[in-house]
């Protein structure tokens, strides 16, 4: 099977996926040519846009008594700004909204229950880096580091279906990831594939009823795995614009889809 068929096959697959997003290790190299900055200088600008759909964050309470958390789904929209320096290493600030639904179960004196959480959208934001490593022809090793918040204040929960008063309550959402990447460029196509590591933790309160096995009013939740997977695929033609695929797997179910513009 020709590298070709391999590349469309891996970013067809990434497109049917359900932490944070890493985005391609090549990418501080893909665009060579901007709108404005001359290639020969060693410093650009890169904007975009990222939206990040997590269906599973695989998650557990980490109050005694407690299991783990059926389901934990995100949806984030934002802007990204990049200054890539050399262009080998890319610094990246993200800013954006983003929504999160829950559902969990806990069991007190005997007793089980279901809660179930659902926010508005509210304000993300995060900071990374990436960087190339060491180049062998097509191909390039990156790594990468990435640190995202958000704080949910609009949400409403419900226990076993009636709804819990959530005046004051707040979710917070907090994640740091390191990624290891390996990247190989086919024509227009850019596919890659890593390892990354993160943390990922979830602080809820404070409610007026208990929402954890151990009978608190308020519940922490962090990723069941710390190691996970990716895969993804870059298409640029190397001017002014790329369009970015990726999946995650193994700690989490996500897709992200990506795409920039080099001034």
């Amino acid at each position: 099977m020709s590298m070709r068929k391999i590349a469309l096959m891996v970013s067809l697959w990434t497109s049917t996926l359900f932490t944070a997003p890493v985005e391609n290790p090549s990418a501080p190299r893909i665009i060579q040519e901007g709108f404005f900055i001359s290639k020969d200088c060693w410093v650009n600008v890169r904007c975009g846009y990222e939206g990040d759909f997590v269906s599973d964050g695989r998650f557990e309470q980490c109050e005694q008594g407690s299991g783990r958390v059926d389901r934990f789904s995100q949806n984030t929209n934002a802007g990204t700004v990049t200054v890539s320096l050399l262009d080998r290493l890319d610094i990246y600030g993200i800013l954006g909204s983003s929504k999160a639904c829950a559902e969990w179960r806990f069991s007190i004196n005997g007793s089980s229950s279901i809660a179930e959480l659902e926010t508005l959208y509210n304000f993300l934001w995060g900071i990374g880096a990436r960087g190339i490593l060491c180049e062998w022809g097509e191909a390039a090793l990156g790594l990468g580091a990435r640190y995202e918040r958000a704080d949910y204040s609009n949400l409403w929960l419900t226990i076993d279906g009636s709804t819990v008063p959530s005046s004051g309550t707040c979710l917070e959402w907090r994640v740091w990831q390191i990624d290891l990447d390996l990247a190989y460029t086919i024509d227009i196509f850019v596919p890659y594939i890593g390892i990354k590591y993160s943390n990922v933790l979830s602080s809820l309160g404070l409610f007026s009823v208990p929402i954890a096995g151990n009978g608190a009013d308020s519940n922490h939740f962090k990723n069941r795995s710390p190691v996970g997977i990716l895969v993804g695929c870059t298409l640029s033609t190397g001017k002014k614009f790329m369009l970015n695929v990726e999946g995650r797997l193994i700690d989490e179910e996500a897709v992200t889809i990506s795409g920039e513009v080099r001034f």
